[in-house]
Protein backbone atom coordinates (compact mmCIF):
# COMPACT_ATOMS: atom_id res chain seq x y z
CA UNK A 1 0.00 0.00 0.00
CA UNK A 2 1.50 3.26 -1.03
CA UNK A 3 0.97 6.90 -0.17
CA UNK A 4 -0.63 8.90 -2.96
CA UNK A 5 1.35 11.96 -4.04
CA UNK A 6 -0.36 15.04 -2.65
CA UNK A 7 1.18 18.01 -4.41
CA UNK A 8 -1.90 20.19 -4.53
CA UNK A 9 -1.99 23.90 -3.87
CA UNK A 10 -4.64 25.44 -1.72
CA UNK A 11 -5.51 27.81 -4.54
CA UNK A 12 -6.40 24.82 -6.72
CA UNK A 13 -8.26 22.94 -4.01
CA UNK A 14 -10.40 25.82 -2.81
CA UNK A 15 -12.60 26.92 -5.67
CA UNK A 16 -14.93 29.25 -3.85
CA UNK A 17 -14.48 30.74 -0.40
CA UNK A 18 -14.58 34.28 0.90
CA UNK A 19 -11.77 34.92 3.37
CA UNK A 20 -14.04 37.17 5.40
CA UNK A 21 -16.61 34.45 6.12
CA UNK A 22 -16.64 33.22 9.71
CA UNK A 23 -19.27 31.70 11.94
CA UNK A 24 -19.71 30.02 15.28
CA UNK A 25 -22.67 27.77 14.48
CA UNK A 26 -21.74 24.76 12.39
CA UNK A 27 -21.23 23.25 8.97
CA UNK A 28 -22.65 20.53 6.74
CA UNK A 29 -20.42 18.58 4.34
CA UNK A 30 -21.80 16.92 1.18
CA UNK A 31 -19.82 14.93 -1.40
CA UNK A 32 -20.32 15.17 -5.16
CA UNK A 33 -18.88 11.68 -5.84
CA UNK A 34 -18.09 12.99 -9.32
CA UNK A 35 -16.17 10.82 -11.74
CA UNK A 36 -12.54 11.93 -12.00
CA UNK A 37 -12.93 14.97 -9.72
CA UNK A 38 -14.62 14.20 -6.45
CA UNK A 39 -15.38 17.29 -4.33
CA UNK A 40 -16.77 18.22 -0.94
CA UNK A 41 -19.22 21.12 -0.62
CA UNK A 42 -19.19 23.01 2.68
CA UNK A 43 -22.42 24.70 3.80
CA UNK A 44 -22.72 27.10 6.71
CA UNK A 45 -25.23 25.82 9.30
CA UNK A 46 -26.98 28.53 11.31
CA UNK A 47 -28.08 28.03 14.91
CA UNK A 48 -31.68 27.47 13.73
CA UNK A 49 -30.51 24.61 11.49
CA UNK A 50 -30.83 26.49 8.20
CA UNK A 51 -28.05 26.14 5.63
CA UNK A 52 -26.44 28.70 3.39
CA UNK A 53 -28.21 28.50 0.03
CA UNK A 54 -24.89 27.89 -1.71
CA UNK A 55 -21.69 26.24 -0.55
CA UNK A 56 -19.21 28.59 1.12
CA UNK A 57 -16.41 26.30 -0.05
CA UNK A 58 -15.99 23.71 -2.77
CA UNK A 59 -12.83 21.64 -2.37
CA UNK A 60 -11.34 18.78 -4.37
CA UNK A 61 -10.46 15.50 -2.70
CA UNK A 62 -7.59 14.97 -5.16
CA UNK A 63 -9.30 11.75 -6.27
CA UNK A 64 -12.25 10.62 -8.33
CA UNK A 65 -15.67 9.28 -7.43
CA UNK A 66 -17.93 6.80 -9.18
CA UNK A 67 -20.16 9.24 -11.05
CA UNK A 68 -23.28 7.58 -12.38
CA UNK A 69 -23.34 3.81 -12.08
CA UNK A 70 -26.71 2.03 -11.92
CA UNK A 71 -28.74 4.86 -10.42
CA UNK A 72 -28.25 8.59 -10.22
CA UNK A 73 -29.76 8.60 -6.74
CA UNK A 74 -27.67 5.75 -5.29
CA UNK A 75 -24.32 5.17 -6.97
CA UNK A 76 -22.28 4.17 -3.93
CA UNK A 77 -24.98 1.99 -2.39
CA UNK A 78 -23.61 2.69 1.05
CA UNK A 79 -23.75 4.73 4.25
CA UNK A 80 -20.89 6.55 5.97
CA UNK A 81 -18.84 7.59 2.94
CA UNK A 82 -18.06 10.92 4.67
CA UNK A 83 -16.93 10.88 8.30
CA UNK A 84 -16.33 13.85 10.61
CA UNK A 85 -14.28 14.03 13.79
CA UNK A 86 -15.33 17.49 14.94
CA UNK A 87 -13.56 17.19 18.30
CA UNK A 88 -10.21 16.62 16.59
CA UNK A 89 -11.01 18.82 13.55
CA UNK A 90 -10.72 16.17 10.82
CA UNK A 91 -12.92 15.07 7.92
CA UNK A 92 -12.52 11.89 5.84
CA UNK A 93 -14.06 10.91 2.48
CA UNK A 94 -13.83 7.99 0.05
CA UNK A 95 -12.77 8.10 -3.59
CA UNK A 96 -13.79 5.05 -5.62
CA UNK A 97 -11.39 6.11 -8.40
CA UNK A 98 -13.71 4.57 -11.01
CA UNK A 99 -12.32 4.52 -14.55
CA UNK A 100 -15.65 5.32 -16.20
CA UNK A 101 -19.39 5.33 -15.64
CA UNK A 102 -21.98 3.25 -17.45
CA UNK A 103 -24.75 5.86 -17.30
CA UNK A 104 -27.21 3.25 -16.12
CA UNK A 105 -27.01 1.34 -19.40
CA UNK A 106 -24.97 -1.69 -18.27
CA UNK A 107 -23.11 -3.92 -18.34
CA UNK A 108 -20.59 -2.59 -15.87
CA UNK A 109 -17.29 -1.13 -16.96
CA UNK A 110 -15.01 -3.49 -15.07
CA UNK A 111 -11.80 -1.94 -13.80
CA UNK A 112 -9.19 -2.80 -11.20
CA UNK A 113 -8.29 0.66 -9.92
CA UNK A 114 -7.66 0.69 -6.19
CA UNK A 115 -9.68 3.30 -4.30
CA UNK A 116 -8.34 6.04 -2.05
CA UNK A 117 -9.24 7.93 1.13
CA UNK A 118 -8.80 11.69 1.52
CA UNK A 119 -8.49 13.51 4.84
CA UNK A 120 -9.02 17.22 5.52
CA UNK A 121 -8.27 19.48 8.46
CA UNK A 122 -11.34 21.38 9.65
CA UNK A 123 -10.91 25.08 10.56
CA UNK A 124 -12.83 26.77 13.38
CA UNK A 125 -15.27 28.17 10.82
CA UNK A 126 -15.83 24.74 9.28
CA UNK A 127 -13.84 25.19 6.09
CA UNK A 128 -11.42 22.52 4.93
CA UNK A 129 -7.74 22.20 4.10
CA UNK A 130 -6.39 19.16 2.29
CA UNK A 131 -4.35 16.90 4.61
CA UNK A 132 -3.62 13.50 3.04
CA UNK A 133 -4.70 10.90 0.50
CA UNK A 134 -3.83 7.19 0.69
CA UNK A 135 -4.71 3.97 -1.11
CA UNK A 136 -7.68 2.26 0.55
CA UNK A 137 -6.31 -1.28 0.25
CA UNK A 138 -9.08 -2.50 -2.04
CA UNK A 139 -11.60 -1.73 -4.77
CA UNK A 140 -14.46 0.75 -4.59
CA UNK A 141 -14.27 2.11 -1.02
CA UNK A 142 -17.76 3.21 -0.03
CA UNK A 143 -17.92 3.53 3.78
CA UNK A 144 -15.72 4.72 6.65
CA UNK A 145 -15.82 4.52 10.43
CA UNK A 146 -13.81 6.27 13.14
CA UNK A 147 -12.82 5.48 16.68
CA UNK A 148 -11.88 8.96 17.82
CA UNK A 149 -9.05 10.04 20.04
CA UNK A 150 -10.52 11.09 23.37
CA UNK A 151 -9.86 14.19 25.42
CA UNK A 152 -6.54 13.97 27.25
CA UNK A 153 -5.37 10.96 25.24
CA UNK A 154 -1.92 11.07 23.67
CA UNK A 155 -1.87 11.39 19.89
CA UNK A 156 1.11 9.04 19.67
CA UNK A 157 -0.72 6.33 21.59
CA UNK A 158 -4.32 7.07 20.69
CA UNK A 159 -4.76 8.86 17.38
CA UNK A 160 -7.98 8.32 15.47
CA UNK A 161 -8.48 4.74 14.26
CA UNK A 162 -10.05 4.64 10.80
CA UNK A 163 -11.50 1.60 9.04
CA UNK A 164 -12.65 1.59 5.41
CA UNK A 165 -15.04 -0.79 3.68
CA UNK A 166 -13.80 -1.72 0.18
CA UNK A 167 -16.97 -3.00 -1.50
CA UNK A 168 -15.74 -3.97 -4.97
CA UNK A 169 -14.52 -7.27 -6.36
CA UNK A 170 -13.42 -9.78 -7.10
CA UNK A 171 -14.69 -9.45 -10.69
CA UNK A 172 -11.65 -9.96 -12.89
CA UNK A 173 -9.36 -8.16 -10.43
CA UNK A 174 -8.63 -10.88 -7.91
CA UNK A 175 -9.26 -8.56 -4.93
CA UNK A 176 -12.00 -9.47 -2.50
CA UNK A 177 -14.20 -6.94 -0.68
CA UNK A 178 -12.60 -6.16 2.68
CA UNK A 179 -12.30 -3.86 5.66
CA UNK A 180 -8.90 -2.23 6.18
CA UNK A 181 -7.53 -0.17 9.08
CA UNK A 182 -5.50 3.05 9.40
CA UNK A 183 -4.05 5.09 12.24
CA UNK A 184 -4.58 8.85 11.88
CA UNK A 185 -2.44 11.51 13.57
CA UNK A 186 -3.50 15.00 14.62
CA UNK A 187 -2.63 16.51 11.22
CA UNK A 188 -4.78 13.99 9.33
CA UNK A 189 -1.96 11.77 8.05
CA UNK A 190 -3.07 8.15 7.63
CA UNK A 191 -0.89 5.05 8.12
CA UNK A 192 -2.00 1.40 7.70
CA UNK A 193 -2.24 -0.61 10.91
CA UNK A 194 -1.84 -3.95 9.14
CA UNK A 195 -5.38 -5.16 9.72
CA UNK A 196 -7.47 -6.33 6.78
CA UNK A 197 -10.40 -8.75 6.84
CA UNK A 198 -12.28 -10.20 3.86
CA UNK A 199 -16.02 -9.77 3.35
CA UNK A 200 -17.87 -12.52 1.48
CA UNK A 201 -20.52 -11.07 -0.84
CA UNK A 202 -21.78 -14.30 -2.39
CA UNK A 203 -21.19 -15.88 -5.80
CA UNK A 204 -22.37 -14.15 -9.00
CA UNK A 205 -25.52 -16.31 -9.11
CA UNK A 206 -27.57 -18.20 -6.58
CA UNK A 207 -30.95 -18.52 -4.91
CA UNK A 208 -32.61 -17.54 -1.66
CA UNK A 209 -30.25 -15.65 0.64
CA UNK A 210 -27.33 -16.54 -1.65
CA UNK A 211 -27.26 -13.39 -3.83
CA UNK A 212 -30.61 -13.94 -5.59
CA UNK A 213 -30.86 -12.64 -9.17
CA UNK A 214 -34.66 -12.96 -9.10
CA UNK A 215 -36.63 -10.07 -10.55
CA UNK A 216 -33.72 -7.96 -11.78
CA UNK A 217 -33.23 -6.72 -15.33
CA UNK A 218 -30.69 -6.60 -16.82
CA UNK A 219 -29.60 -9.42 -14.54
CA UNK A 220 -25.89 -8.97 -15.29
CA UNK A 221 -25.93 -5.60 -13.54
CA UNK A 222 -27.35 -7.00 -10.32
CA UNK A 223 -24.94 -9.82 -9.59
CA UNK A 224 -22.66 -10.15 -6.59
CA UNK A 225 -18.90 -9.99 -6.74
CA UNK A 226 -18.41 -7.18 -9.26
CA UNK A 227 -16.31 -4.04 -9.46
CA UNK A 228 -17.99 -1.59 -9.51
CA UNK A 229 -20.35 -3.48 -7.21
CA UNK A 230 -24.06 -3.68 -7.86
CA UNK A 231 -25.68 -1.25 -5.43
CA UNK A 232 -28.50 -3.63 -4.32
CA UNK A 233 -25.95 -6.39 -3.64
CA UNK A 234 -22.80 -4.80 -2.24
CA UNK A 235 -21.47 -4.46 1.30
CA UNK A 236 -23.11 -1.29 2.58
CA UNK A 237 -21.62 0.09 5.78
CA UNK A 238 -18.80 -0.30 8.29
CA UNK A 239 -19.06 1.21 11.78
CA UNK A 240 -17.55 0.89 15.24
CA UNK A 241 -19.91 0.05 18.07
CA UNK A 242 -20.25 2.89 20.61
CA UNK A 243 -17.77 1.23 22.97
CA UNK A 244 -15.26 0.86 20.11
CA UNK A 245 -14.51 -2.81 20.85
CA UNK A 246 -16.37 -4.21 17.82
CA UNK A 247 -16.78 -3.28 14.14
CA UNK A 248 -20.06 -3.99 12.31
CA UNK A 249 -20.41 -4.53 8.54
CA UNK A 250 -23.70 -5.01 6.67
CA UNK A 251 -23.79 -7.01 3.42
CA UNK A 252 -26.85 -6.75 1.19
CA UNK A 253 -26.14 -9.57 -1.28
CA UNK A 254 -26.02 -12.30 1.37
CA UNK A 255 -28.35 -10.59 3.87
CA UNK A 256 -25.61 -10.76 6.49
CA UNK A 257 -24.29 -8.74 9.43
CA UNK A 258 -20.63 -9.16 10.42
CA UNK A 259 -19.43 -8.41 13.94
CA UNK A 260 -15.63 -8.17 14.19
CA UNK A 261 -13.88 -8.02 17.58
CA UNK A 262 -11.21 -5.30 17.92
CA UNK A 263 -8.14 -6.52 19.83
CA UNK A 264 -5.73 -4.59 22.06
CA UNK A 265 -3.56 -3.85 19.00
CA UNK A 266 -6.57 -2.29 17.25
CA UNK A 267 -6.73 -5.11 14.69
CA UNK A 268 -9.86 -7.01 13.73
CA UNK A 269 -10.35 -10.63 14.71
CA UNK A 270 -12.47 -13.36 13.17
CA UNK A 271 -16.07 -12.15 12.72
CA UNK A 272 -19.32 -13.62 13.94
CA UNK A 273 -21.68 -13.56 10.94
CA UNK A 274 -25.47 -13.43 11.33
CA UNK A 275 -27.45 -14.19 8.17
CA UNK A 276 -31.17 -13.51 7.81
CA UNK A 277 -33.12 -16.76 7.39
CA UNK A 278 -35.08 -17.33 4.17
CA UNK A 279 -37.45 -17.03 2.49
CA UNK A 280 -37.38 -13.31 3.44
CA UNK A 281 -34.78 -11.22 1.61
CA UNK A 282 -34.33 -8.18 3.83
CA UNK A 283 -31.03 -6.95 2.31
CA UNK A 284 -29.54 -5.30 5.40
CA UNK A 285 -28.29 -1.83 4.52
CA UNK A 286 -27.44 1.03 6.91
CA UNK A 287 -27.43 1.10 10.69
CA UNK A 288 -26.99 3.24 13.76
CA UNK A 289 -27.09 2.75 17.52
CA UNK A 290 -29.51 4.00 20.15
CA UNK A 291 -28.42 5.37 23.52
CA UNK A 292 -28.34 1.89 25.03
CA UNK A 293 -26.08 0.64 22.20
CA UNK A 294 -28.79 -1.41 20.48
CA UNK A 295 -28.26 -1.91 16.74
CA UNK A 296 -30.92 -0.29 14.50
CA UNK A 297 -30.66 -1.75 10.97
CA UNK A 298 -32.53 -0.75 7.81
CA UNK A 299 -33.78 -3.34 5.33
CA UNK A 300 -34.31 -2.62 1.65
CA UNK A 301 -36.94 -5.32 1.21
CA UNK A 302 -38.05 -6.53 4.66
CA UNK A 303 -39.97 -9.77 4.46
CA UNK A 304 -40.27 -9.76 0.65
CA UNK A 305 -39.38 -13.08 -0.99
CA UNK A 306 -38.61 -11.71 -4.46
CA UNK A 307 -36.80 -8.48 -5.17
CA UNK A 308 -36.91 -5.65 -5.95
CA UNK A 309 -40.13 -5.13 -4.01
CA UNK A 310 -42.04 -1.88 -3.63
CA UNK A 311 -43.32 -0.69 -0.26
CA UNK A 312 -41.36 -3.35 1.64
CA UNK A 313 -38.79 -1.17 3.45
CA UNK A 314 -38.33 -1.98 7.12
CA UNK A 315 -36.17 -1.64 10.24
CA UNK A 316 -34.97 -4.41 12.55
CA UNK A 317 -33.22 -3.93 15.88
CA UNK A 318 -30.80 -6.14 17.79
CA UNK A 319 -28.77 -6.31 20.96
CA UNK A 320 -25.13 -7.26 20.43
CA UNK A 321 -23.53 -9.80 22.75
CA UNK A 322 -19.92 -9.45 23.86
CA UNK A 323 -18.98 -12.46 21.71
CA UNK A 324 -20.64 -10.92 18.64
CA UNK A 325 -23.95 -12.76 18.44
CA UNK A 326 -27.06 -10.71 17.65
CA UNK A 327 -30.33 -11.06 19.56
CA UNK A 328 -33.43 -9.81 17.77
CA UNK A 329 -35.58 -7.16 19.48
CA UNK A 330 -37.88 -5.77 16.75
CA UNK A 331 -38.04 -7.64 13.43
CA UNK A 332 -38.95 -6.22 10.01
CA UNK A 333 -40.97 -3.22 11.22
CA UNK A 334 -42.21 -1.84 7.90
CA UNK A 335 -42.35 1.83 6.93
CA UNK A 336 -44.33 1.43 3.68
CA UNK A 337 -41.47 2.92 1.66
CA UNK A 338 -39.42 1.48 -1.18
CA UNK A 339 -35.70 0.92 -0.62
CA UNK A 340 -35.42 1.90 3.06
CA UNK A 341 -31.71 2.61 3.18
CA UNK A 342 -30.21 5.26 5.52
CA UNK A 343 -31.00 5.83 9.18
CA UNK A 344 -30.22 8.50 11.79
CA UNK A 345 -31.13 8.89 15.47
CA UNK A 346 -32.45 12.13 16.96
CA UNK A 347 -29.37 13.27 18.92
CA UNK A 348 -31.32 15.41 21.40
CA UNK A 349 -33.83 12.90 22.73
CA UNK A 350 -32.70 9.57 21.34
CA UNK A 351 -36.40 8.74 21.12
CA UNK A 352 -36.81 8.96 17.34
CA UNK A 353 -35.11 7.44 14.31
CA UNK A 354 -35.42 8.55 10.69
CA UNK A 355 -35.11 6.43 7.54
CA UNK A 356 -34.54 7.64 3.97
CA UNK A 357 -36.61 5.67 1.44
CA UNK A 358 -34.54 6.12 -1.68
CA UNK A 359 -36.98 5.02 -4.39
CA UNK A 360 -40.22 6.31 -2.85
CA UNK A 361 -38.83 9.82 -2.23
CA UNK A 362 -39.66 10.02 1.45
CA UNK A 363 -38.30 10.02 4.98
CA UNK A 364 -40.04 7.84 7.57
CA UNK A 365 -39.91 8.18 11.35
CA UNK A 366 -39.86 5.63 14.16
CA UNK A 367 -40.13 5.84 17.92
CA UNK A 368 -37.28 4.11 19.77
CA UNK A 369 -37.92 2.57 23.18
CA UNK A 370 -35.33 2.17 25.92
CA UNK A 371 -35.17 -1.59 25.26
CA UNK A 372 -34.36 -1.02 21.57
CA UNK A 373 -37.83 -1.81 20.25
CA UNK A 374 -39.06 0.44 17.41
CA UNK A 375 -42.54 1.42 16.27
CA UNK A 376 -43.44 3.25 13.07
CA UNK A 377 -44.37 6.86 13.86
CA UNK A 378 -44.97 8.23 10.36
CA UNK A 379 -44.58 6.40 7.08
CA UNK A 380 -44.06 9.75 5.39
CA UNK A 381 -42.58 12.19 7.87
CA UNK A 382 -41.20 14.34 5.05
CA UNK A 383 -40.92 14.35 1.28
CA UNK A 384 -37.49 14.15 -0.35
CA UNK A 385 -35.94 13.87 -3.82
CA UNK A 386 -33.93 10.72 -4.33
CA UNK A 387 -32.86 10.81 -0.66
CA UNK A 388 -29.78 8.96 0.44
CA UNK A 389 -27.37 9.85 3.24
CA UNK A 390 -28.71 11.33 6.49
CA UNK A 391 -26.94 13.31 9.22
CA UNK A 392 -28.33 14.67 12.49
CA UNK A 393 -26.86 17.30 14.82
CA UNK A 394 -27.79 18.90 18.14
CA UNK A 395 -27.66 22.62 18.96
CA UNK A 396 -28.58 23.96 22.44
CA UNK A 397 -31.06 21.17 23.05
CA UNK A 398 -32.64 21.36 19.58
CA UNK A 399 -31.77 18.84 16.87
CA UNK A 400 -31.71 18.96 13.09
CA UNK A 401 -31.77 16.38 10.31
CA UNK A 402 -30.06 16.74 6.93
CA UNK A 403 -30.46 14.63 3.78
CA UNK A 404 -28.72 14.44 0.42
CA UNK A 405 -31.42 14.82 -2.24
CA UNK A 406 -29.47 13.23 -5.06
CA UNK A 407 -32.21 13.65 -7.67
CA UNK A 408 -32.38 17.43 -7.24
CA UNK A 409 -28.75 18.04 -6.24
CA UNK A 410 -29.70 19.65 -2.93
CA UNK A 411 -29.25 19.14 0.81
CA UNK A 412 -32.58 19.09 2.62
CA UNK A 413 -32.79 20.43 6.18
CA UNK A 414 -35.32 19.84 8.97
CA UNK A 415 -35.78 20.78 12.60
CA UNK A 416 -36.82 17.80 14.72
CA UNK A 417 -39.83 18.67 16.84
CA UNK A 418 -40.35 17.48 20.40
CA UNK A 419 -42.96 15.02 19.07
CA UNK A 420 -40.57 13.69 16.42
CA UNK A 421 -42.12 15.65 13.56
CA UNK A 422 -39.84 17.07 10.86
CA UNK A 423 -40.19 20.80 10.20
CA UNK A 424 -38.47 22.00 7.00
CA UNK A 425 -35.88 24.78 7.21
CA UNK A 426 -33.75 26.25 4.43
CA UNK A 427 -31.39 23.80 2.76
CA UNK A 428 -28.50 24.12 0.31
CA UNK A 429 -27.87 23.42 -3.36
CA UNK A 430 -25.03 22.87 -5.82
CA UNK A 431 -24.61 19.08 -5.90
CA UNK A 432 -24.77 17.33 -9.29
CA UNK A 433 -28.39 16.69 -10.30
CA UNK A 434 -29.26 13.00 -10.60
CA UNK A 435 -25.59 12.13 -11.11
CA UNK A 436 -24.64 10.07 -8.09
CA UNK A 437 -24.04 12.61 -5.27
CA UNK A 438 -23.69 10.76 -1.97
CA UNK A 439 -22.08 11.30 1.43
CA UNK A 440 -22.98 13.65 4.27
CA UNK A 441 -21.64 14.81 7.65
CA UNK A 442 -22.49 17.73 9.92
CA UNK A 443 -21.68 19.57 13.15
Amino acid sequence: MHRITTLFSISVLVCTFSAGVAWADGAVYAMTNALGNNEVLVFHRAADGALSANAVQRISTGGGGSGLQLAGVDSLGSAGSVQLDAANSLLFVVNTESASENNGAGPYNQDCRQGTITSFRVAANGTLTFADRVASGGLYPNSLTLRKRGEGESEAENGDLLYVLNAGGPGTCGMMPNVNGFRVNATGRMQPVGSQQTIETGPPAGAGVNCPPIGFAPAADFLCGLNPPSFPRSPAQVRFTPKGNQVIVSVKGTNSIYVFPVDENERLGKPVVTQAPGPGLPSFFAFTFDRQDHLLMTELFGTATTIPAGGAGAVSTFSIEKAGQLDAISSHVGDGGTAACWIALDPASGAYAYVANNLSASISSYTVQANGAVTLLAGIAAAASGPNDLAAVKEDGASFLYVVNAASGTVGAFRIGTNGALVPVSGGSGLPVNRGAQGLAAF
